[in-house]
């Protein structure tokens, strides 16, 4: 149970188009929609084209006006995603996660500040790699990383093995930082430091390959 709950949603490039996605914005109000198209520029979503399901209009919509969706990823996608992916909700930690978006295969992304480089923050729409068990810390997908190296086979990343970086975000943080796979065993100890249970456990060579398993750590042992 506890080896398909933590593990990550697959990433994800290109919506469904026919699925119904579920937006809030920064007013709180909430919308139902289905997006024709995601435009990105350098791997960041900059407008959302949708059609709302109440009224039928096609409008465009700026992600700095939302707050968190949850989006289906398109036929391809699913075809790709890693066998259990959030398909077992049973120890979710996060009430205002929706186990039943999550249980139906959606993706969930929600508006962060990110720290892009040392002096430049952003606030961008990132998808949420483990939203079942995310109360403590927040794993976002890289979309700069997806950019760099490409998405590999289709729109999507295929399953199989971890992306070379994230951005991750603890509990009562404001911004977002990048953590990478060239820099993980470095930076592993400032970075959690609070927590030297966890660190005790992965030794003093921490891998890369065991990130998922180690945020999941992270999540149910740091007080």
């Amino acid at each position: 149970m506890s080896s398909i709950a933590q593990t990550f949603s697959p990433a994800f490039y290109v919506p469904s188009k026919k699925k119904t996605t579920y937006i809030t914005l920064k007013d709180g109000t909430e919308v139902s929609v289905r997006v024709k198209k995601f435009y990105r520029k350098r791997g960041l979503i900059k407008k959302l084209k949708i059609i709302s399901s109440s009224s039928g209009k096609k409008v465009k919509i700026n992600p700095k006006e939302i707050d968190y969706m949850y989006v289906a990823p398109s036929a391809f996608g699913k075809l790709t995603q890693k066998i259990g992916a959030a398909t077992d909700l049973t120890r979710i930690q996060d009430n205002e996660l929706s186990s039943e978006h999550l249980n139906n295969g959606y993706l969930y992304m929600e508006s962060s500040r990110v720290q892009i480089k040392k002096k430049k923050v952003m606030d961008i729409m990132l998808q949420v790699m483990n939203p079942t068990f995310s109360k403590k810390i927040k794993v976002y997908d890289d979309p700069f990383a997806r950019e760099t190296y490409g998405v590999g086979v289709g729109p999507v990343t295929l399953a199989g093995g971890l992306d070379k970086s994230y951005y991750i975000k603890k509990a009562g943080e404001e911004i977002a930082r990048r953590i990478k796979k060239a820099e993980y065993k470095r930076d592993m100890d400032e970075l959690f430091s609070e927590c030297p249970s966890v660190i005790q456990k992965y030794g003093d060579t921490p891998q890369w390959s065991e990130f998922e398993q180690f945020i999941y750590d992270y999540s149910i042992m740091c007080d």
